[in-house]
């Protein structure tokens, strides 16, 4: 069963590649960049997985096509 983080960050992920169509990935990398350089481990890491997700999601999409 999915945690409750889990299940956040694959609706993160879709609501991004819902806002910000290809753009979705280059946004969660930015994020997850900017959180490592403040420090902020957690958040990079939680940034770093929606990114992986993304991936996922734009490639299967594709693979479809």
């Amino acid at each position: 069963m999915a945690s409750s983080d889990e299940r956040g960050e694959h609706t993160l992920a879709r609501d991004m590649i819902e806002v910000h169509g290809v753009e979705a990935a280059a946004v969660a990398r930015k994020n997850a960049r900017a959180a490592a350089l403040a420090g902020q481990a957690m958040q990079a890491k939680s940034w770093i997985r929606v990114l992986g997700i993304i991936q996922l999601r734009q490639a299967g999409s594709v693979a479809q096509l």
